[in-house]
């Protein structure tokens, strides 16, 4: 499902741009890291530093919890679920909000639940799983809609004006499916 986002004042649009430019110029004057880790807390630098709002600390706050759960010799499916749960617990206890508060955590909650399966799955079954995970995603942020918000932005702008799915939860959802499929086509090549 595609949403059309109007927020209230464009600051979660605006948070997002921000950091897609810092990534993109980044990645224009530096090589990659070889390790995952390593290339996640530089992103978790990124964020914090270009990306503003509350949701560039929760981004960094995620990314640095996951870091240190892919290393250069560990970042198969299992340890990226083991890093996924663990930014996620960090984004949870630092922030103060959980899942059916109206936030990102409803998009990013259920899909990490889902990525979790990848501990156990068979290495032909990973990419069902992650296909799985981004619906979750998706249906966590359509969710949203029908929430009342009980932090973030949305918990202090008056009920009838919050009428579209929380754009926190929608931007997980994108970054996901785009995730997905940059894998996909990557596999292709």
């Amino acid at each position: 499902m595609r949403w059309t986002v109007l927020p209230g004042d464009g600051d979660c649009g605006n948070t997002h741009a921000q950091a897609a430019k810092a990534i993109q110029e980044w990645l224009q004057d530096h090589v990659v890291p070889g390790c995952p880790g390593q290339l996640l807390s530089v992103l978790a630098g990124l964020v914090q530093e270009k990306m503003g709002g509350s949701s560039g600390a929760l981004y960094s706050l995620f990314l640095t919890a996951a870091a240190g759960h892919v290393t250069e010799g560990q970042s198969n499916g299992a340890a990226w679920a083991t890093a996924m749960h663990a930014g996620t617990q960090a984004m949870k206890k630092y922030g103060g909000a959980d899942v059916g508060d109206r936030t990102m955590l409803d998009a990013l909650c259920p899909a990490v639940d889902e990525l979790m399966k990848l501990k156990t799955a068979p290495p032909g079954g990973q990419v069902a799983v992650l296909q799985s995970a981004v619906k979750k995603a998706s249906l966590g942020a359509e969710s949203t809609l029908h929430l009342t918000a009980m932090a973030g932005r949305a918990s202090y702008i008056a009920a009838e004006r919050v009428s579209l799915p929380d754009p926190g939860a929608v931007a997980v959802a994108t970054i996901m499916r785009a995730v997905m499929e940059t894998l996909e086509e990557e596999k292709k090549k």
